[in-house]
């Protein structure tokens, strides 16, 4: 049982990576060529941090999401638009 249970946080942990990379790639590709300090100037966060959280080098919070989207004029769910099948990730969680 204890080992199910940390076979489950394992899963969680690493697909927890697995996504905030595929976000970090999304939003270098809403990005595009535009530079940071272009969209930094645009809203309330630093060239540095945006790099960062496009670079996957942080855990940015939500805040820092919204205002990186307000800086490229997004919606700041077009950053969660990935591929990732999360109801087969549920489903495996879950045991089912």
């Amino acid at each position: 049982m204890i080992l199910q249970i940390a076979e489950k946080q394992d899963m969680k942990d690493n697909k927890a990576e697995e996504i905030k990379a595929m976000i970090a790639a999304r939003l270098k590709q809403i990005k595009g060529d535009i530079p940071y300090n272009e969209i930094s100037g645009k809203c309330n966060t630093t060239a540095a941090r945006i790099s960062d959280v496009a670079n996957n080098n942080i855990d940015c919070q939500l805040t820092t999401l919204i205002d990186i989207a307000i800086g490229l004029r997004v919606h700041p769910k077009d950053f969660l638009n990935i591929d990732f099948d999360f109801k087969k990730y549920y489903r495996d969680l879950d045991g089912k």
